[in-house]
């Protein structure tokens, strides 16, 4: 047993698979299911006998009959219940334990170990000969099935010296497990990869690489096949978000990958009155679940005043013609609310709470923003298909609305 951020962890001891599908262990037909309690009351002895008899005949009957009701639960299947039918230690040599964290960003489709991608990883070398037990510990709210090419391992699961062999391993949420396996392949690298195709995309995975191992007739240029594996898990991928109501527009457009996120925001009245707002920011998410996000950026804000307003910081706001540079931090907090901390080149700070997409139902979808500049924003959107929605928002500057939103 080890444990991990407060966490303990045993093999196949957290098995998730209850929660992963929909299936209850239990009896499948509770209905059929006869006990003591729900049997006929039994007044003589010899009501006692005819039933002995009964049910004497009823089990040998089963017994010819086969496994009708014998095996009628629901039972899920997990690791601990292979054995290999032949032993399966492995081979005398020099032995070698490395561990790896699965982890990754759900809300952001990043995926890693040890929270690196494989194109921030180098690869990890080997020696043909040699024995590796490797732990893995499932960090994450997903599963991962860890595929290993050209070799199978052994999965430990209470079954010692006859350990099943496998080369996949589905890993459940907040699961540990340990493998190992024999380096008998005469060189060459092998990757080791999470087999949900854009997880391994993503970056979750590695490759072992035997030492000094002939060079591939088949890569005839083996720097520009890697960089290839690499260039997966840094593409930037381009999302957007376009509201259209009759109080204006608002949306956002970013253009991201697993750790930089260029971004820009707007929110466009009619009218003067209502106010014209465009911001643009570049950064980087920082730490192990990505919780932080330090950003440049510049900032305009146009809105017809007729007197000076101070913000909830006592300051005089700035935003009926702000044209500004700004530094910042926003940091994920519980429940996934944003918390945005900025200062621009006048001097001005300004705090900010915000969430999109607080499910209410299946469909309906609720967001919120609100901020020292005295500004908030409330809204809902019934998404109707993959790419449309129909919203409605009431905004302190442009007043209520009601539109659809194009989602890409």
């Amino acid at each position: 047993i080890i444990e991990m951020e407060g966490m303990k962890m045993q093999n196949q001891e957290m098995d998730m698979n209850i929660v992963m599908y929909p299936e209850i262990t239990g009896p499948e037909n509770p209905e059929d299911t006869m006990t003591t309690e729900n049997m006929p009351e039994m007044k003589n002895d010899d009501n006692m006998k005819e039933n002995d008899n009964v049910m004497q005949m009823d089990h040998n009957t089963h017994n010819m009959t086969g496994m009708e009701n014998d095996n009628s639960d629901i039972v899920t299947l997990n690791y601990t219940m292979l054995r290999s039918p032949e032993k399966t230690t492995l081979p005398k040599g020099p032995w070698r334990e490395l561990k790896f964290d699965l982890t990754g960003n759900m809300n952001r489709y990043v995926w890693s170990m040890d929270n690196k991608t494989l194109s921030e990883s180098d690869k990890i070398l080997i020696k043909k000969g040699e024995n590796l037990r490797i732990i893995l510990l499932n960090n994450s709210m997903m599963r991962h099935p860890m595929h290993l090419h050209g070799h199978d391992f052994r999965v430990l699961n209470g079954q010692g010296e006859y350990a099943p062999m496998k080369n996949i391993i589905d890993i459940m949420p907040m699961e540990r497990d340990t493998i190992e396996f024999a380096a008998s392949e005469p060189g060459g690298d092998w990757f080791f990869h999470c087999h949900i195709l854009y997880h391994m995309m993503s970056g979750m995975g590695r490759v072992f690489s035997y030492e000094n191992s002939p060079p591939n007739p088949d890569l005839p240029d083996p720097k520009n096949a890697l960089q290839k594996l690499f260039a997966d898990d840094r593409e930037f991928h381009p999302m957007v978000r376009i509201g259209l109501e009759s109080n204006g527009s608002d949306g956002e457009a970013m253009y991201t990958n697993t750790r930089w996120k260029l971004q820009t925001l707007w929110h466009l009245g009619y009218h003067d009155r209502h106010g014209y707002e465009v911001e643009a920011n570049f950064g980087r998410y920082l730490g192990r679940m990505q919780w932080w996000f330090p950003y440049v950026g510049f900032d305009y804000h146009y809105k017809r005043v007729d007197s000076q307003e101070n913000n909830w910081l006592g300051q005089i706001s700035n935003k009926n013609n702000r044209k500004t540079f700004v530094v910042g931090v926003q940091y994920t907090l519980p429940m996934l609310v944003i918390a945005d901390t900025r200062i621009d080149t006048d001097g001005k700070f300004r705090f900010q709470f915000s969430r999109e997409d607080i499910p209410i139902t299946s469909r309906l979808r609720f967001n919120f923003m609100v901020n020292s500049d005295a500004e908030y924003m409330v809204g809902f959107r019934y998404v109707t298909t993959k790419y449309f929605s129909l919203s409605t928002h009431y905004d302190s500057d442009m007043g209520g609305g009601v539109g659809i939103t194009f989602t890409y």
